[in-house]
């Protein structure tokens, strides 16, 4: 079960949008390619890259979990922009509400 709440520590993947990936490729990427080991309370997000998806990762010290959230047609996500070249880098609790409970519109269509 996904537990998130303001304790977490939040880091952003930058770049990486296969959301045909599922806990093993992006933990091989966290330990491999990032040289890191997830503690307990690490949550990873990811976002696709029509900003339409997004994918928490979560561990804890018995399991990892996967929380996912789409928006319908003429929603998307807010882009996550960060100054530097980091592929991962740390997010703070506020952002990550702001980030999962603000849709962008697409288009407005006046009627």
């Amino acid at each position: 079960m996904l537990s998130v709440t303001g304790l977490n520590r939040f880091y952003f993947l930058r770049g990486f949008h296969d959301m045909r990936c599922k806990y093993e490729r992006v933990l091989s990427i966290i330990h491999q390619q990032l040289n890191r080991e997830p503690e307990e309370g690490d949550v990873f997000i990811v976002l696709s890259k029509d900003q339409r998806k997004v994918r928490l990762f979560s561990y804890d010290r018995r399991s990892y979990s996967l929380f996912e959230k789409r928006f319908a047609a003429g929603y998307r996500f807010m882009k996550v922009v960060h100054e530097g070249d980091d592929f991962i880098y740390s997010i703070d609790w506020k952002d990550v509400v702001l980030l999962l409970e603000s849709p962008v519109v697409k288009k407005l269509n006046i009627r």
